[in-house]
């Protein structure tokens, strides 16, 4: 019985982080994302190596879930990110070129 309730701490604990790694990313806070990555990778690592049967389905399915949205939030934010960039960029070329206008006249 203690490997299942080892077990269910580190799904609990898997779940709460994955959770408040999405909340951060819809906040766009992706360095708190990123600080908590050692930990889920270790309980990741943890949890396939225990070879548990036991496991409840619905609290593994549902860190799947979180999961996928964190990976859904973080592909928005990289777009958006993406997308901020560009305009920056543009941005800088017209401000090297209305420079160098400048430098002509």
């Amino acid at each position: 019985m203690r490997q299942t309730t080892d077990d269910e701490k580190m799904l609990e604990e898997l779940r709460s982080l994955l959770a408040e790694q999405v909340r951060q990313a819809g906040n766009g806070r992706l360095e708190e994302v990123s600080s908590l990555m050692p930990r889920v990778e270790e309980l990741l690592s943890l949890a396939s190596a225990s070879p548990s049967t036991d496991r409840d389905d619905e609290k593994v399915n549902l860190i799947v879930n979180l999961y996928k949205e964190l990976c859904l939030k973080l592909a928005a934010e990289k777009s958006e990110l993406a997308g901020q960039l560009k305009k920056m960029q543009t941005g800088k070329r017209s401000l090297q070129a209305y420079q160098d206008a400048a430098t002509r006249w």
